[in-house]
């Protein structure tokens, strides 16, 4: 392919990706997106927040007057095989497990050219955009808003332990030293958490235990204090769930039936037929671009 070639195909892409967040933006704005009677579940119920407020503060506490230092004093007891596990398990919990992955799918689904879907076709890449969408600006957002809180609290690390103890604060904390209330790595577990329960929410158990230990893996390798990851995990989820709540308001992707948010059990789609139309889509654009470069070197 020749630079002028390049350039064209790199002109009609981002057209195209222009288009799709026109049409997202009318989404937004019209609140459409219909669907059919019944094929919204599983259904998540709305959570007590006074509840969740009170426990999530009294543990926090709890850490505080008996946790904390007890962990600071045994991080470094840990033996090297605990650790080395724990300091995998707490690479999971880095936002780019689900940054990457959903910008990449928000991207393809964009520079894509729908036309020559069939309608429900085109419904479902709406739909599997609109949740791209939400999975990067739960896990962006809690993160970035939870790394100001932690320049805000400036509390210290268990790193400094021996010389400052575990309630040392001295904020604005600007080193990652100081950096420590809330745990970044909890927030990112805890949208996560979120996100697959309102998903798949019969496994709730199962995605909270796993989320709960990628928060306690950040006690064991010696990068926060028990209230941190408390903190830090209950920000990243209530984040989570309110963005949820917007998005359900606006009845993108998700909708809100009373005090419960419903999320698609299914998507009615032949994928067969899906198949076959992404196929067509991408020999048609092949044989365009070969008549264009034969057109070319008659020319020439």
């Amino acid at each position: 392919m020749t630079l002028d070639g390049l350039k064209d195909s790199l002109r009609k892409a981002g057209c195209r990706f222009y288009g799709r967040a026109k049409q997202f933006r009318k989404l937004v704005t019209s609140r459409t997106g219909k669907v059919r009677d019944g094929s919204y579940q599983p259904v998540v119920q709305m959570p007590d927040w006074q509840l969740f407020a009170a426990i999530t503060l009294s543990l926090i506490g709890f850490g505080f007057l008996f946790l904390d230092q007890a962990a600071g004093e045994w991080k470094s007891t840990v033996p090297s095989r605990t650790y080395a596990f724990f300091r995998l398990l707490t690479d999971v919990g880095k936002s780019e497990v689900v940054l990457v992955p959903a910008a990449i799918a928000i991207l393809a689904l964009g520079l894509l050219n729908w036309q020559n879907l069939r309608k429900a076709q085109q419904a479902l890449m709406v739909r599997l955009q609109i949740l791209g969408l939400f999975m990067f600006v739960a896990v962006a957002g809690s993160g970035l808003t939870n790394n100001l809180l932690k320049v805000i609290f400036g509390r210290a690390r268990p790193r400094h332990f021996e010389e400052l103890g575990p309630f040392a604060f001295d904020p604005p904390g600007l080193s990652s030293g100081f950096q420590g209330f809330p745990s970044g790595h909890s927030a990112t577990a805890g949208a996560l958490a979120i996100i697959l329960i309102l998903l798949l929410p019969r496994f709730r158990w199962i995605w909270l235990t796993i989320a709960g230990w990628i928060a306690i893996s950040r006690v064991v390798v010696g990068a926060h204090y028990p209230s941190d990851i408390v903190a830090g995990f209950a920000y990243g989820a209530s984040f989570t769930w309110l963005l949820a709540l917007w998005f359900a308001k606006r009845r993108l992707y998700f909708r809100l039936d009373g005090g419960k948010i419903k999320s698609p059990e299914y998507i009615p789609i032949d994928w067969q037929s899906l198949y076959k139309s992404l196929h067509l889509m991408g020999q048609k654009a092949y044989d365009k671009a070969d008549e264009q470069n034969h057109d070319g070197r008659q020319d020439i």
